[in-house]
């Protein structure tokens, strides 16, 4: 009985195993082939780097593939001559349109796929033929990017490894690779112009690198989440606000409905840039001399004043709050309940939050109406604060009454006692 017992909790914890993630034997990194055995041993590091690098870590080792599976050949001997034959189908270095037909030859196999990694897609080389790089690649520039350029050759890590060139923390370093050099961007153009090689130095400074970089936000965006990956290219001037609107939702449904969307060519990013994009503050709204607004709009006009009394009212609905805040934890310093007020608080700063969202609409009856709300709401937290001060300064003047009152006793009964004992 106990051998049975025994034997059945080895076969389940086995299943479980292999449920969890255990690596069957199909699946076990290959073992070093000649091919990896001759580059170790080579002294010009461009030759032996490849075979450390895929001893090291390669998803495509680990997965049993070997030098062949890409670059055919006999990794059977260490003979050069015979490893490297035009009869064992000896590919060598791929380059070009050379490393999408390699890669793809699995990656676009949907039945291989479903046997190594399921949940990857299997049309990246059709997206990537939509990519800038692609076209560029199909007219025969070599220079553009492929998919080693991205993912590595021969230490391809998964896209979850943060030691990936494609993991969400180094996407900008890895695209600014080209991007950001100088000679190697010479002779490209956009709009008629010479191609930007500033956009990592502006993404650097921006809202989205500080919430991904400095606040470990991987929801963050970078260079792949506006631009795509395989299919990367500039969005288009009519895109801008959808690719925005992607996790701006909020703020892209109501700018579509303003009158704005009609005549901002770019979208959001004629308010807020697009790499270089700062921390919308509420400075940003009005007609002063640092606003947004006042750049298209003069003085006297219907924009010029919606934004005035926009820009006032989330200003006064900012003060009120804070004002009754204070006030409110004042009183409760001192020992009243104010639970109540508070969550009122932060009910109108959920309106304050909402008319800055409104205000994408430009309409500002409806940014008032929600404001005259907010500060219902402040005004409510106001009034009960008060109450409350009125209260503590009623018992404070109580109190000194009362140790007045008591004073004057002692005082009184010292004096009996003097009285009734006079000194000899």
């Amino acid at each position: 009985m106990r051998t049975l017992i025994f034997r059945v909790f080895v076969a389940t914890a086995a299943a479980g195993w292999l449920l969890l993630g255990g690596t069957s034997a199909s699946a076990q990194p290959a073992p070093a082939t000649g091919c990896e055995t001759c580059h170790r041993n080579e002294q010009a590091p461009g030759l032996a780097a490849p075979a450390r690098d895929f001893t090291l870590s390669d998803v495509h080792r680990d997965r049993g593939f070997t030098c062949v599976d890409c670059h055919g050949g006999n990794g059977a001997t260490t003979d050069k001559a015979a490893a490297k034959a035009p009869a064992t189908g000896f590919r060598g270095k791929p380059s070009g349109q050379q490393v999408l037909a390699v890669c793809s030859r699995c990656h676009s196999d949907a039945a291989l796929m479903r046997k190594y990694a399921p949940r990857q897609r299997v049309d990246q080389e059709a997206e990537y033929a939509t990519s800038v790089h692609g076209q560029q690649l199909a007219k025969g520039d070599t220079k553009v990017a492929t998919c080693v350029s991205c993912h590595g050759a021969h230490g391809v890590r998964l896209v979850a490894d943060a030691q990936s060139p494609v993991y969400p923390l180094n996407v900008a370093a890895t695209c600014t690779t080209c991007h950001a050099n100088a000679g190697y961007m010479q002779g490209y153009t956009l709009n008629g112009g010479p191609l930007p090689i500033d956009q990592g130095a502006s993404y650097a400074k921006s809202v989205h690198h500080a919430a991904l970089v400095d606040r470990s936000d991987m929801s963050a965006p970078t260079c792949n989440d506006c631009h795509g990956n395989h299919g990367a290219a500039p969005p288009g001037v009519g895109a801008i606000t959808n690719v925005c609107g992607t996790c701006h939702t909020m703020f892209a449904t109501k700018f579509a409905l303003s009158t704005h969307s009609l005549i901002f060519e770019r979208g959001c990013v004629e308010c807020h840039s697009n790499h270089d994009i700062v921390q919308p503050t509420d400075a940003m709204l009005g007609t002063d001399q640092n606003a947004l607004c006042s750049t298209c709009h003069g003085d006297g006009d219907n924009g010029f004043k919606a934004a005035t009394a926009m820009h006032a009212g989330i200003e006064g609905l900012r003060g009120a709050i804070a004002e009754a805040q204070s006030r409110v934890v004042s009183v409760e310093n001192e020992g009243f309940e104010m639970g109540d007020q508070l969550l009122k608080l932060r009910e109108a700063a959920n309106h304050l939050t909402l008319s800055r969202t409104e205000m994408h609409a430009f309409d500002p009856a409806t940014v008032q109406t929600i404001l005259d709300e907010g500060m219902g709401l402040t005004a409510s937290v106001d009034q009960a604060a008060e109450s409350a001060e009125q209260e503590l300064s009623f018992r404070k003047t109580g109190l000194a009454i009362s140790l007045a009152a008591i004073l004057l006793v002692v005082v009184a009964l010292q004096l009996k006692i003097r009285s009734l004992h006079p000194p000899a």
